[in-house]
C-alpha cells in the first residue's frame, strides 16, 4: 500500500497515516499519524520505555479492557485469521500441531534438552562459591513457588546463554524471575 506524502493528502483520504520520506527530529524515516503528525517509530520507543518503567500498569489495563467487554469487536483481519485457523487445523503454528510433531519427534525434542542442560553447565564458571550455588538454587525455588500458587513465571537469564551475538553465564547476577509472556517474547535476545 502506498501512502499519501503529505498531512493534507491524508486527511482528504481519511487514512490514518502518510509518509514524508523525511526523518523526524530523532532520525526515524517512518510514517506519521495524520491526527497528530508523530512519527510512530518514536511512538513504539516511547510505549517500550513506559513499559518497562511499569509494565503492571499496562498488563493492568489490557486485564481490565478485557474484562469490561469479554468479546471485542471483530475486525476483517480477525474474522479472517480465525476462518484460515479453522481450515487449517494442522499449520506448523497451532498448539495442535505442535504437540504432534513433539509426540511424533521424540528424539529432537530430547536432543533439544539435552542441548540446553549442557549449555547450562557449561556457562556455570567453577569459581562460583557454595553461597552462590544456594543463591541460584533459591531463585529457582522462587519461581517454583509462584508457579506453585498459580502465577505463571520463568527464570530469565538477562544475558542468554545461546544468544546470536552474546554468551551470558549461568550466574545468580544473570538471572531474573520474570512473567512468562515477557521471557518468551524476549526469547534468546539481550534487551536494553
Amino acid at each position: 500500500m502506498t501512502h499519501p506524502k503529505t498531512r493534507k493528502e491524508a486527511i482528504a483520504l481519511k487514512v490514518r497515516h502518510y509518509f514524508t520520506g523525511i526523518e523526524c527530529k530523532h532520525g526515524h524515516l517512518s510514517l506519521r499519524l495524520t491526527s497528530d503528525r508523530s512519527c510512530l517509530s518514536c511512538g513504539a520507543e516511547k510505549r517500550k520505555k513506559l513499559y518497562k518503567k511499569n509494565p503492571e500498569k499496562f498488563q493492568e489495563a489490557r486485564r481490565k479492557k478485557y474484562a469490561d467487554n469479554p468479546e471485542p469487536e471483530k475486525t476483517i483481519a480477525r474474522v479472517k485469521s480465525a476462518e484460515w485457523r479453522k481450515a487449517n487445523p494442522n499449520h506448523a503454528g497451532s498448539k495442535e500441531a505442535k504437540r504432534n510433531w513433539k509426540l511424533n519427534n521424540v528424539g529432537k525434542v530430547r536432543a533439544d534438552t539435552i542441548k540446553r542442560r549442557v549449555s547450562k553447565l557449561q556457562r556455570t564458571p567453577p569459581w562460583l562459591n557454595a553461597a552462590q550455588n544456594a543463591e541460584i538454587e533459591s531463585i529457582y525455588n522462587y519461581c517454583a513457588a509462584l508457579r506453585s500458587v498459580g502465577l505463571n513465571y520463568h527464570v530469565d537469564h538477562i544475558v542468554p546463554l545461546q544468544g546470536k551475538t552474546v554468551s551470558g553465564l549461568h550466574v545468580p547476577w544473570n538471572l531474573q524471575v520474570i512473567p512468562a509472556n515477557d521471557n518468551l517474547r524476549k526469547a534468546n535476545r539481550l534487551e536494553t
